[in-house]
């Protein structure tokens, strides 16, 4: 392709000037990964290319009796004819994308932040053949200079003069719905998500021809009201004419809602990914086809009211307790467990997803130290606070000399741990096996995987967790006086563990992918169904790979907000990028193995028989208990993703919204679920629903208050030493991962082990959250980089281009 013909990949948002404002997004959500149907742009160069080869200079139209001379100016263009060269390209770009393809207009004033341009050029749908394509080019080329379009520029205070022309050719998706999402709503709630939604083609709603569906959401994807429209008549493809044609929307289908409520979740999703990633509220146009949702045109809202935005005042958290800014301990454990819980809970995902984290609670308990309001309060609003980590001695106190000969018992613990793995794995299998149907079984089901994530997190924290964190300091000490550099993570080199066989399975698809230039750039650029379909062999690479770790989720302290790799693909692709862009390996197995060797010989000359015995049984706990802590992360994770099934079939069967269910608290919810109803629950969802976006204000606010320092300083915890210089990539989400290049520091809010990839890019590591053992301070010390942990604002001190030092033996961040 050349400068008048470009696909959608060589554009980004800057790239106005060339590719108009609509195809400028659309080449920027191609880079940024979000489902954009295929296409080109006939550049603004070809435009005055055209109007050059067919001597038509628009001053010679526009200076005389406007309305008479716009309509000649048109008549002109559409009668105009392409240079031969520029036909042969638009036709050969044509064919290399499906068929029928949509043919938009894309002015250089248009869909910029302060006036969109909506609808002031045409659009032509369902444009099938090379002489229907070039027309509808042409016609194209003729609305700039409709009156409308003309007028508009001039009240906006556009130059007409000076505009020009792209125009957007891509693939047709012949939608079963779609339709408008304000990301900010224009007219309300600035905080909510405003969607309507109606059948077939987008243009029956931007044209105004029906009543659509409309859905207030939260930035949740949870619906907060909804009208159900009358959409009488749908736009469909035309197969006579091709272009479009009305017809009437059964009466079956006209009251009935257009989406379901996980349709709505996931759309209200991809829409703030795409304000996160332009960092503004965004008006969308989407479709789905066959549940797959596609993202046709974006650009920012120009029309949101500031008054219309909800502000939070003191008086609106009135009653609720002030936080104070945190210090040593405290803060560093509010930091280690945002790194696990960054937003607030729902009441049912606290009552399964926090239940991973009060395991610890009820084990401290135990051996007699209470947690006055527990690790994560929750008022019967639904609102979280932060604890006040106040802990009581109890008689249990008696019982630690107990549990501390218990942690200690090296060969119990092992043998435990192994038992109650295999145990909690069997009875996972048997729970999947009894498929319940009814409202009453699904909620039995639920209650019953409510009590298995608890215990295979309990046995986790008695028999791996805590008897490791004993063992590792024993070990640690020893290494200590070989080589003060080596602590007790470096004994888990060449230990086979689900994180680390992920990665080096990863490593192995990299490899695979890059042998092949070709395929590595098409897998840099496009979705996991495009990939495996062009190409086979590595479809199936990627299946086989699937098959062994799909259960990967990205938030492992939340069971029904988050999503594993089989739910969510693109995610798994987003992480498999930069392993492809780095080009680097990860050991091997085997070379683990020897590296492990080398040190434990080290040790064993460094150190007397019976040291070294008592050392070697120590580290083969250590390692045991590393493989236990994975192990049963990845069940809780398997576990989770089958609660989100058990979830969503009790929606079908109740029926319920699933985000009403989310509002209760899992005893509610079993007590509906045993009366077949939520009748009795209807009053207390709606006040949670209605309270839920101050749970939202209130968790920031606390988070803010008790992070907030004086200091411009960017300090935080020691994660892995060394020192490191480089450009600032501050990365959000899985979607921003290919943002990060080779020597960048990787600044975040936080990491998971779907992070790992980025650490074969990155000189260093800078995040607000975690701890020294969080996943950030155990891999960066794995690829020997720098890393500073629970900086609590590091992403929000630096910006993307910054060049730092980030020293990771004293724990600060310095700009140079």
């Amino acid at each position: 392709m050349s400068q008048y013909v470009l696909g959608f990949d060589k554009i980004r948002k800057e790239d106005v000037a060339i590719a108009g404002g609509k195809g400028a997004n659309l080449g920027e959500m191609t880079a940024a990964r979000i489902p954009v149907p295929g296409g080109v742009v006939i550049s603004a160069d070809a435009y005055e290319l055209y109007m050059k080869h067919n001597n038509i200079n628009v001053l010679d139209y526009y200076k005389a009796d406007r309305s008479r001379s716009l309509e000649e100016l048109r008549t002109s263009i559409r009668n105009g004819s392409f240079p031969d060269s520029l036909q042969e390209e638009i036709v050969e770009a044509y064919n290399s994308i499906g068929h029928p393809v949509a043919v938009r207009s894309s002015a250089t004033a248009e869909d910029l932040e302060d006036a969109s341009f909506a609808g002031q050029q045409e659009t032509y749908l369902n444009v099938d053949g090379a002489m229907m394509l070039l027309q509808s080019i042409k016609d194209c080329y003729a609305s700039l200079w409709g009156d409308r379009a003309v007028s508009y520029r001039i009240n906006s205070g556009y130059d007409s003069d000076s505009v020009k022309l792209a125009v957007v050719i891509q693939e047709m998706v012949n939608s079963d719905i779609s339709g408008v999402m304000f990301t900010s709503d224009p007219s309300g709630d600035a905080d909510n998500v405003h969607i309507n939604a109606s059948y077939g083609l987008g243009e029956a709603i931007v044209s105004g021809i029906v009543s659509p569906d409309e859905y207030i959401t939260d930035r949740y994807g949870c619906i907060k009201c909804q009208h159900i429209g009358d959409k009488k008549d749908q736009i469909v493809y035309s197969l006579e004419s091709h272009g479009t044609c009305r017809i009437p929307v059964p009466d079956n289908m006209r009251t009935r809602k257009v989406m379901s409520d996980e349709q709505v979740s996931r759309l209200v999703a991809e829409g703030l990914n795409i304000e996160k990633h332009y960092g503004h509220p965004m008006d969308i146009e989407w479709a789905f086809k066959d549940d797959k949702i596609y993202i046709l045109q974006a650009r920012a809202i120009t029309t949101i009211s500031k008054c219309s935005e909800k502000k939070f005042t003191d008086a609106d958290f009135e009653g609720l307790p002030v936080t104070k800014p945190a210090k040593g301990k405290m803060r560093e454990n509010i930091l280690f467990n945002l790194e696990k819980t960054p937003t607030p809970y729902y009441p049912l995902d606290h009552d399964f997803g926090g239940f991973v984290g009060q395991q610890k609670e009820i084990l401290f308990d135990q051996i007699g130290l209470k947690f006055g309001d527990g690790l994560y309060p929750i008022d019967d609003n639904g609102i979280t606070r932060l604890p006040s980590n106040k802990i009581k001695i109890t008689k249990g106190i008696f019982s630690l000399p107990r549990y501390w000969k218990m942690i200690c018992d090296i060969d119990n613990n092992i043998t435990k741990s192994e038992e109650s793995l295999k145990a909690c794995t069997q009875a996972f299998h048997k729970e999947k096996e009894l498929r319940p149907a009814t409202v009453k079984e699904l909620g039995l089901a639920l209650e019953r995987m409510h009590d298995l994530i608890g215990k295979t997190v309990y046995d986790r924290f008695l028999y791996a967790l805590f008897p490791n964190a004993i063992e590792s300091m024993k070990v640690t000490k020893v290494l200590k006086k070989i080589d003060k550099n080596l602590n007790s993570f470096d004994v888990l080199e060449g230990l086979s563990y689900i994180t680390a066989d992920i990665n080096r399975e990863l490593s192995l698809l990299a490899a695979y992918i890059n042998s092949d230039p070709e395929m590595a750039a098409y897998v840099d650029s496009h979705s996991y169904e495009e990939i495996v379909i062009r190409y086979s062999e590595l479809g199936t690479k990627l299946s086989t790979f699937m098959v062994n770790y799909d259960s990967k989720s990205d938030y492992n302290c939340y069971c029904f907000a988050a999503k594993t790799w089989r739910e969510d693909k693109e995610r798994f692709i987003s992480v498999l990028r930069p392993m492809v862009k780095s080009g680097a390996g990860v050991a091997t197995l085997e070379e683990g193995e020897k590296s492990f060797g080398k040190l434990m010989n080290k040790v064993k000359a460094s150190v007397s028989a019976s040291k070294y015995a008592d050392f070697e049984k120590r580290v083969k706990a250590v390692r045991h208990y590393h493989y236990i802590r994975e192990a049963s992360q990845y069940l809780w994770e398997s576990e989770f993703e089958y609660c989100r099934k058990l979830l969503d079939d009790l929606c079908k069967a109740m029926p319920a919204q699933r985000q009403d269910l989310l509002m209760l608290f899992a005893d509610e919810l079993y007590d509906a679920c045993r009366k077949e109803s939520l009748d009795d629950y209807e009053d207390i969802i709606e006040r949670r629903k209605a309270k839920r976006p101050l749970a939202e204000a209130y968790f920031v606010r606390s988070m803010e208050r008790a992070l907030s320092t004086d200091s411009d300083d960017i300090v935080g915890i020691a994660g892995s030493t060394g020192q490191a210089t480089g450009k600032v990539c501050i990365v959000n989400s899985p979607a921003e991962f290919n943002k990060l290049c080779k020597g960048d520091i990787l600044v975040c809010t936080y990491t998971d082990p779907e992070w790992t990839p980025l650490f074969t890019l990155a000189a260093g590591v800078v995040v607000d959250t975690g701890g020294t053992l969080s996943h950030a301070a155990i891999v960066a010390r794995e690829y020997n980089i720098p890393a500073v942990l629970a900086t609590g604002d590091a992403t929000s001190k630096l910006k993307d281009g910054d060049k730092v030092m980030v020293d990771g033996t004293s724990g600060k961040v310095v700009k140079i």
